[in-house]
């Protein structure tokens, strides 16, 4: 009869339920940008190369643009014109207008005039000292006024209106100006190439001097990608989705730092599924908690542990005491002096060298471990 090689107390711990899966370092959403251009054009200067690091914000490259800076211009001009025919409309209209109000009031005062005039000759008729004609023409006169001053103020009405749609006019057309101004800055910058974030640069696929065509698609210059903004994707079978949860704890590694464990925690389960070889999968994303500048790049595999649960104070023995009979029981070796006993146990779960002793043993006891 065979015996086991070394011997282990049966002791009361901590034992988890882990989940393993493959997975692979990627950029956050956000962290890779592929860098491009809005305009078609000769790239006249290209600042940056394969593996240098650009900051947010830093001229990657310029693009010809001496018809833009003349578009610009023009444009200027068209605004500058706008604004002095606005200047004018403000100072002529408002003069002709007081103009016109002097006019009416000077016709208003010889009405007037003529009022009283027309009074003292109505008593001069009573008396008999005038004609009758004299004091129709008076009258002719008045309403000759009356008319002058009807037609006067129906002018400065028409003016006053002519004024206000004149006004709106040149606003609009200097507001349409200052838009096409604008516009053409920024069509402008187009022509400088800027980076959106700070990163490393992975892929460079524009030279220069080479041309541009920018379509429904703009073309990509480099491609940046943010080191210090990374995740991890594994993919979890189905079988053991149901244990995973956001917020639950993991570990990885990577083949290029095999002795490392980096720390991670899960973020969130996309719920479209993944099938390879006919096996249902779902991508499980987590955040890394441990530092990671220098080590990890895009990309590289990774082997990730997840703790989907935890038992604690539970009797433990390491899993090399464990056997499996014929029968299918499962049963572990207990040393009684210097004899060997079998003794039947019930298991619960496996991880990390530990098997939980559900039944069977009590703590202290000294089992074989093959």
């Amino acid at each position: 009869m065979q015996v086991p090689k070394k011997t282990a107390k049966v002791e009361r711990g901590t034992i988890y339920l882990e989940v393993s899966a493959t997975g692979a370092v990627k950029p956050q959403v956000g962290a890779s940008i592929k860098v491009g251009a809005r305009i078609s054009g000769k790239v006249e200067k290209l600042f940056v190369r394969q593996g240098d690091f650009v900051k947010a914000g830093q001229l990657i490259a310029i693009i010809e643009h001496e018809d833009l800076k003349r578009q610009v211009e023009r444009y200027q001009y068209d605004y500058k014109q706008a604004l002095s025919q606005l200047e004018k409309v403000k100072v002529t209209y408002p003069e002709r207008i007081l103009s016109r109000k002097k006019s009416i009031q000077a016709l208003e005062a010889e009405f007037s005039q003529i009022e009283r005039e027309f009074k003292r000759l109505e008593n001069l008729f009573k008396d008999g000292l005038i004609s009758k004609t004299d004091l129709e023409r008076m009258e002719r006169d008045k309403l000759v006024k009356i008319h002058q001053i009807e037609s006067a103020k129906a002018e400065l009405k028409a003016l006053e209106e002519e004024y206000t749609k004149e006004l709106e006019r040149a606003k609009a057309q200097v507001e349409s100006a200052r838009r096409q101004v604008e516009e053409a800055k920024v069509r402008l910058n187009y022509a400088f190439v800027y980076s959106p974030i700070n990163g490393f640069v992975s892929e460079v696929t524009t030279q220069q001097g080479e041309t541009v065509v920018a379509g429904l698609n703009a073309p990509t210059f480099i491609t940046v990608i943010d080191l210090s903004r990374l995740e991890i994707h594994c993919y979890i079978d189905e079988t053991d989705i149901g244990k995973i949860k956001t917020g639950l704890s993991a570990t990885f590694k990577v083949d290029s730092f095999p002795d490392k464990v980096f720390q991670a925690q899960v973020r969130t389960i996309y719920p479209g599924a993944i099938i390879k070889n006919n096996v249902v999968f779902y991508d499980t994303v987590l955040d890394i908690l441990t530092p990671y500048e220098n080590y990890l790049r895009p990309e590289m595999t990774a082997q990730v542990t997840i703790i989907a649960d935890k038992k604690e104070g539970v009797l433990l023995v390491p899993s090399g005491a464990v056997k499996i009979d014929p029968q299918g029981n499962h049963y572990v070796m207990i040393k009684k002096g210097d004899k060997w006993e079998k003794r039947l146990v019930k298991v619960g779960w496996e991880a990390r060298g530990k098997t939980e002793i559900k039944e069977g043993l009590s703590e202290g006891e000294v089992v074989g471990v093959w």
